[in-house]
């Protein structure tokens, strides 16, 4: 995708996809150390890792092994297109996933978004490197296209609709959604406002068509015959990056109160003179949380 469309596609539906920015050697040692970690942390049973709260884990900038998936040319070029070429902040919200378990429902994660969705651009990103493929296979990221225009159902968001007049996000875009053909090594990014849900499944007979997270649950227990499996066991890295602005501020206050986000960055390494200087290069501005926590 070249950089137009790229940054034309994200603003319009509310995500990108970038393909191929992972080689095979990176991506079997990803998933090598993402397994043996993930392993040691948690079991070798699938489990809820929010029950967790973060214990064990660092961002992912402190694994070495794992360091080169954030400090990528491509990817950091791509968000910073996407944001007009202005520098981009990261502070130490990363981590990786292994086996997964998760319950599927229709959400954003934007926090303390005071912003008018209708006329505002949501200044935070969410990238998700998929190490398995889900085009042909179940367990990938489904996406609700064109929802990063809307807020989350409730009063606030019909006050802002009679507010502005804008009558037609009384039905927010909430059901028009794909599942995304992530293969290994592709990165998928995605504005924070947008909704989405996990472990998307899909059909072995209509594997393009997507359902809402409440069919999936409801196969997933009754005719999981009908349903393709997934390839190998979910591995996957995330990480959040912004462009400075009182959102950002507001998201990393809202975040430091959540102890599956604040104990990883807690525990982290990330600003070693070694990892900033390397980040620099690539125009990345590293932050230290601290700066946050005491405002």
């Amino acid at each position: 995708m070249d950089k137009e469309n790229l940054k034309k596609n994200f603003w319009t539906n509310g995500y990108a996809v970038i393909r191929s920015v992972y080689s095979q050697d990176q991506i079997l040692r990803f998933r090598n150390f993402i397994k043996k970690e993930g392993q040691e942390i948690v079991g070798s049973e699938q489990k809820d890792w929010r029950k967790l709260e973060g214990k064990g884990l660092k961002d992912v900038l402190s694994y070495e092994e794992l360091r080169d998936a954030i400090l990528n040319e491509t990817l950091l070029k791509s968000i910073k297109y996407i944001f007009d070429d202005e520098e981009i902040c990261y502070w130490g919200y990363s981590r990786f996933r292994y086996n997964e378990k998760t319950y599927r429902n229709i959400h954003n994660d934007a926090k303390s978004d005071y912003q008018n969705p209708f006329k505002t651009k949501y200044p935070i990103v969410r990238i998700g490197i998929y190490l398995q493929d889900h085009k042909n296979f179940s367990d990938g990221l489904k996406i609700f296209k064109k929802s990063c225009h809307s807020t989350k159902l409730g009063r606030t968001l019909l006050r802002k609709i009679i507010k502005e007049k804008e009558l037609r996000y009384l039905l927010p875009q909430r059901f028009n959604s794909i599942n995304a053909d992530t293969q290994a090594g592709d990165i998928i990014i995605w504005n924070l406002r947008t909704c989405h849900s996990a472990n998307a499944l899909r059909l072995k007979y209509f594997k393009n068509l997507s359902l809402r997270p409440t069919i999936e649950n409801f196969l997933e227990k009754y005719l999981p015959q009908i349903l393709l499996p997934k390839e190998n066991d979910r591995a996957v890295i995330f990480s959040d990056f912004g462009k400075m602005s009182q959102s950002l501020i507001d998201y990393i206050r809202n975040n430091l109160k959540q102890p599956g986000v604040y104990n990883p960055i807690k525990n982290s390494n990330f600003l070693i003179d070694e990892i900033i200087s390397e980040s620099r290069k690539l125009g990345l501005n590293i932050l230290d949380i601290k700066k946050y926590e005491k405002e």
